[in-house]
């Protein structure tokens, strides 16, 4: 799997609705993004190929991801978190 990051991340429920299209606001796990990987090319990504227990809506900008790569779209084919990094720390109290 290639590493990247998140340097993109667009929540379809944030988007200005469109003439004929209907947006459900309550549901925030659709979606699209971009990386850049190593080499630094971006990597295009929607929110059905992201792994995981909450998917789309576990990922934040700058955070470290595996992707796999779906050639030659440039588009990623698969995507899951890095354990352990790009994390958000938990807030002190």
């Amino acid at each position: 799997m290639l590493i990247g990051k998140i340097i993109q991340l667009v929540h379809l429920s944030q988007q200005s609705p469109l003439r004929g299209v209907r947006l459900v606001s309550e549901h925030n796990d659709h979606g699209y993004g971009v990386l850049r990987d190593d080499a630094g090319r971006e990597v295009f990504f929607s929110h059905e190929v992201v792994a995981g227990p909450r998917g789309f809506d576990d990922l934040r900008r700058g955070q470290a991801v595996e992707f796999t790569l779906d050639d030659p779209f440039l588009r990623a084919a698969s995507l899951q978190i890095v354990a352990g990094h790009g994390q958000l720390a938990p807030a002190a109290t």
